[in-house]
């Protein structure tokens, strides 16, 4: 009896398959996919004005390369003018739209008056609406001028059509999507942008003109603490199909966010110009594409809490909407089956992997991620502009000793090929002053004389090479020009103490000259050294040993100093030490309190990780740890902790051997990239000349 029920359900199973893919090919007849070009992305857009014959022309997010729509292939995005830009797409909202302007625009004029750099828009996009919902809207633009704008579509595309067009008119660094029912409260846009600019810096920065822009980056209104309640509220069909739909995101698309139909979502200008163009969907079910196109190029994002209350007048058809949200999950998951079929590397990675955005996530045993031309140069959204790329820079100097001889400070906005160049150039390519010619006319110590003249020219020397010329030609013979080596130094033999008492074991108290240090050479000037020099050359530090002596036995020599190269030899490097670490960052993914937090804070450096008044474990300095895999190592905590990298924030540390100050030294070490870069052009220069 069982397998013939079995046998039935199979059957029925079976034949509902060509049923439901029948009505699948229907609806996607009956309302299909839309199919966009660059041409439809730059179609020219005006800003609504009922009464005026001329009105004004909205700027496209995204242009050609050389600004001709006519040519060129490659779209990129055009840079922002503004801080903030809000997309309100509105079909037939002339109701409930004030209730949302009227929240919304107080807190944003709140906000600029309190800072000045805080610029925003509102771009009110009409949908095609039979109402008056966009001169509802035109009347806030007369008393808001230039900062509110009307975008009416004569035919309705769907809230994603419209959200897109809206934002491929934005002008903004930030670009916010919020709902024209107002359901979450606009206040919370201050705990969602602070979220998303730490996803592009790795932390919020201090003034709105810093905002890193380019970096691709998303927070999105999360209601997702609020289930339970809402379920209370909610019918039971319509509960059901929210867990279905849900479900079905869940397993086959978005698996990194829990609310994926929260209409309050915020984008950097280059998450927009990146994702935006790529979509399909015009319709309810655009969010998820939008979060899964994100999740396939690796962007960040982030979840965050809001406040949100259900309002009634959603445009939401029962039938017809939730049909085409199941076809639009479907066509997605059809998508994806394509892309990892066909062994697209991106969709195989793990979760971690694929969000890791602008860090380098740390695994037991290897890094997940490195860089990689997909995750760290936009290829055909962001238009490269050196002017941009510089005005992202930052330098932060976080500790200096009081002699300015070590330096630790933040290089934020590059790639680690710069990083490493600027430690390479520290290193080998700044030049000093060294003892480069011993003259020895008496060595009766029992050091050999090459190793003895080695010892010289490891000694730091002061005196800034700045004022003194390299030389043009190597020396040889003995004689230097303008030195005089023929007259032998007095000598000083060392010889016993007549004082000493007979019971003294102190080499320094038996003998007299017996230690030679550094404060033993004497400079000569050469020329008009003596008037030309701000200060006179010495050793860096008077008490370096150079040898000990006995009695009879003395060290007589004249040495030469050179203007040299640390690539020649590294007696000439001006740093004791040149190096960088990525910025650490560690998420404690759920909270940990009483032994756990105890083994947490135990498996990292000190300081690190710290126990709060309730007992639970914090993060207190993420920066002095030290790569602390070895939380990594108890498989229960693993999980629920991150550890990772700042792939473009770096933590310079350089020790000067004392010839110029740590900070005098990094600038001298850019000014050698600046020439390089220019030899460079200029060569590129001569040979497209000579191509031509």
């Amino acid at each position: 009896m069982s397998m013939d029920l079995i046998t039935i359900l199979l059957g029925l199973l079976v034949s509902c398959i060509p049923i439901a893919l029948i009505c699948l090919y229907l609806l996607s007849w009956i309302t299909p996919w839309p199919v966009r070009t660059q041409k439809d992305l730059l179609q020219p857009m005006f800003v609504y004005a009922p009464v005026n014959l001329w009105n004004e022309k909205f700027r496209s997010l995204l242009s050609y390369d050389d600004g001709d729509d006519s040519s060129g292939e490659k779209l990129h995005c055009t840079k922002p003018d503004l801080y903030l830009s809000v997309i309100v797409p509105a079909m037939n909202e002339q109701e409930r739209l004030p209730i949302m302007l009227n929240e919304c625009v107080p807190y944003l004029e709140d906000r600029q008056a309190k800072d000045d750099l805080f610029t925003y828009e509102i771009i009110v996009v009409d949908d095609g609406s039979t109402d008056r919902t966009a001169d509802t809207a035109y009347k806030y633009t007369e008393k808001y001028k230039g900062k509110i704008r009307v975008l009416k579509l004569e035919k309705n595309l769907g809230k994603g059509g419209a959200v897109r067009r809206g934002v491929l008119c934005a002008r903004g660094s930030l670009i916010l999507f919020a709902d024209a029912d107002g359901a979450t409260k606009f206040a919370d846009f201050q705990r969602v942008e602070e979220e998303l600019l730490s996803l592009t810096d790795g932390c919020v920065p201090k003034i709105r003109s810093d905002v890193n822009w380019i970096i691709p980056a998303i927070a999105i209104g999360s209601r997702s603490h609020m289930e339970k309640k809402s379920v209370a509220t909610r019918s039971l069909a319509r509960t059901f199909l929210m867990i279905a739909f849900h479900w079905i995101v869940y397993i086959f698309t978005v698996r990194t966010v829990r609310d994926t139909q929260c209409g309050f979502k915020l984008f950097t200008r280059g998450a927009v110009s990146k994702l935006f163009p790529l979509l399909h969907i015009e319709r309810w079910a655009f969010d998820v594409e939008l979060l899964f196109l994100a999740e396939q190029f690796s962007i960040p994002i982030r979840e965050v809490p809001v406040t949100w209350h259900e309002i009634d007048g959603s445009k939401i058809v029962p039938i017809i909407s939730w049909l085409q949200m199941g076809r639009d999950l479907i066509l997605i998951c059809i998508l994806v089956f394509c892309r990892t079929m066909s062994g697209n590397p991106k969709r195989s990675r793990r979760k971690s992997e694929q969000n890791a955005g602008n860090k380098l996530v740390m695994d037991a045993e290897r890094v997940l991620n490195t860089y990689d031309t997909d995750s760290d140069f936009g290829s055909s959204t962001i238009q490269w502009d050196v002017d941009t790329y510089i005005s992202k820079i930052k330098i932060f100097i976080v500790n200096e000793s009081k002699d300015g001889m070590v330096l630790e400070f933040d290089l934020v906005g590059v790639e680690a090929p710069i990083a490493n160049a600027i430690r390479r150039v520290l290193i080998a390519e700044l030049p000093t002053l060294a003892i480069e010619k011993v003259y020895l006319y008496q060595n009766t110590s029992i050091i050999p004389d090459e190793v003895l003249s080695h010892r010289f020219g490891l000694l730091p020397i002061k005196a800034d090479p700045r004022l003194f010329k390299m030389p043009l030609t190597p020396v040889i013979g003995i004689d230097e020009s303008g030195v005089d080596c023929n007259e032998e130094p007095a000598g000083d033999p060392t010889s016993r103490n007549p004082n000493a008492l007979k019971t003294a074991t102190n080499p320094k108290e038996i003998y007299e000259n017996a230690f030679v240090y550094s404060n033993s050479f004497k400079w000569i000037p050469i020329g008009d050294q003596s008037t030309s020099l701000p200060y006179p050359p010495a050793m860096v530090h008077d008490d370096i040993l150079v040898a000990q002596l006995r009695p009879g036995q003395e060290i007589e020599a004249r040495c030469h100093c050179l203007k040299g190269l640390g690539r020649d030899h590294a007696k000439f490097s001006p740093v004791a030490t040149a190096s960088y670490r990525l910025l650490p960052q560690i998420v404690l993914k759920r909270k940990f309190s009483g032994a756990d937090a105890q083994r947490i804070k135990s498996s990292f450096s000190e300081g690190v990780i710290e126990i709060d008044a309730d007992g639970v474990a914090i993060v207190k300095d993420a920066r002095s740890d030290t790569c602390s895999r070895n939380i990594l190592r108890h498989e229960d905590l693993a999980e629920y902790i991150e550890l990772s990298r700042i792939k473009d924030h770096f933590i310079f540390s350089v020790e000067s051997t004392g010839a110029l100050k740590s900070a005098e030294l990094v600038v001298e070490a850019c000014k050698v990239m600046e020439e390089k870069c220019r030899t460079l052009q200029s060569l590129f220069q001569k040979r497209l000349k000579e191509i031509q």
